[in-house]
């Protein structure tokens, strides 16, 4: 049985935050309200190979080593099937091996908490999904309240309930870029669209949600943590369909 520390107050302690639901990476390490490093690199595929490394080369640029870190922050979702399995699993090992405490935080949330829209009454963070489809949910620009629960829709399904809504609406995420045109000639004045900046968590926005669990002493079991799967991962959509076999599943 694994007895872990209870938290600390969030200052001094030195915190390991990752978000691997995309095809950025996004590592930061902080301690006592301050981002002290944060690595971000597009893994294209390699991200099991190059994750350790780059954690390795963040604590070391900071001037601490990975048995240092007092607990971890994975961004659990939703996003990429196999780059969350990477990054949860990673992070649960270390923090398992460590005797660390670990929380998992929701990509989307952590999103809107890495940028400050100005003037819009909603946020609609949103990443790809497959095909046309996309991740999203809308969060309230005064208190960042969820409105809206983790969703997977057409991006045609998101257009359509901001304009019921009918409230100005800041989107940000690499599907609202992928699909800022369509946003645009839809919505009108109602949308404002976030720049490159804005498509992936911030180290910061990682932290500091994270923070809201470390504070209330709260953690996760590292052997049962997930990732936030909203639907099943297409691979298994694939292997109930007939498309693929058991065996290719596994792969």
């Amino acid at each position: 049985m694994v007895v872990f520390r209870l938290w600390r107050r969030f200052h001094g302690v030195l915190t390991l935050a990752l978000d691997t639901s995309g095809d950025v990476c996004v590592l930061a390490l902080g301690r006592e309200d301050v981002v002290l490093g944060e690595y971000r690199f597009q893994h294209k595929m390699s991200l099991l190979r190059r994750l350790l490394p780059n954690i390795e080369l963040l604590m070391s640029d900071a001037g601490y080593k990975v048995s240092d870190v007092e607990g971890f922050i994975v961004g659990l979702g939703p996003g990429s099937f196999t780059g969350l399995r990477i990054g949860v699993t990673v992070a649960k090992t270390l923090a398992y091996s460590l005797n660390k405490p670990i929380v998992g935080v929701g990509s989307l949330d952590a999103l809107a908490y890495s940028v400050a829209p100005v003037g819009t009454q909603l946020m609609c963070p949103m990443v790809h999904a497959r095909a046309d489809e996309v991740y999203w949910t809308i969060v309230g620009c005064s208190g960042g309240d969820k409105i809206a629960d983790y969703r997977v829709s057409s991006i045609g399904e998101v257009a359509n309930d901001i304009a019921n809504r009918n409230l100005s609406t800041y989107f940000c995420g690499s599907a609202a870029l992928r699909h800022s045109q369509f946003i645009r000639e839809r919505l009108g004045e109602l949308a404002v669209i976030g720049n490159y900046g804005a498509a992936h968590p911030s180290g910061w926005g990682l932290l500091l949600l994270g923070r809201q669990r470390i504070v209330k002493r709260e953690r996760d079991d590292p052997i049962a943590i997930t990732p936030l799967y909203v639907r099943k991962p297409t691979p298994v959509l694939r292997l109930e369909s007939g498309e693929i076999k058991s065996s290719d599943a596994l792969c």
